[in-house]
């Protein structure tokens, strides 16, 4: 009867582990994918947006800024004024690595891309 029972206890630990490992794997990101579907795909695998109070709450937020939080994208973290205009957003997984990606093309009458991506 132990051994039945450590048994079932085992094979259910290493479906949870496997489905675990699954849910915080990083789906395939690719350069200029729509930001919007990267998006999906990531909180799909259990990546959570982290959100930035400091923007959100920000009432002098610029315009890029502006528009990519009314989209619903808490999670950006900052946008460069100048080059490409490149912004920045942050997700955590379950074991605690932060995904940092960045897009361009951020214009409000624009589609955001996946510039790159890394993770801590």
């Amino acid at each position: 009867m132990n051994k039945l029972l450590f048994s079932g206890v085992l094979i259910t630990t290493i479906f949870s582990v496997q489905f675990s490992s699954f849910a915080q794997s990083l789906p395939r990101l690719r350069r200029n994918m729509n930001y919007a579907q990267a998006r999906t795909l990531l909180i799909q695998r259990g990546w959570r947006p982290i959100p930035n109070s400091e923007q959100v709450n920000n009432p002098n937020r610029t315009g890029v800024i502006d528009s990519l939080i009314k989209k619903g994208y808490s999670e950006i973290v900052d946008c460069s004024g100048t080059g490409l205009g490149l912004c920045l957003f942050q997700f955590r997984n379950a074991r605690g690595q932060t995904l940092f990606v960045s897009t361009a093309n951020n214009e409000p009458k624009e589609q955001s891309t996946i510039y790159d991506w890394r993770i801590e």
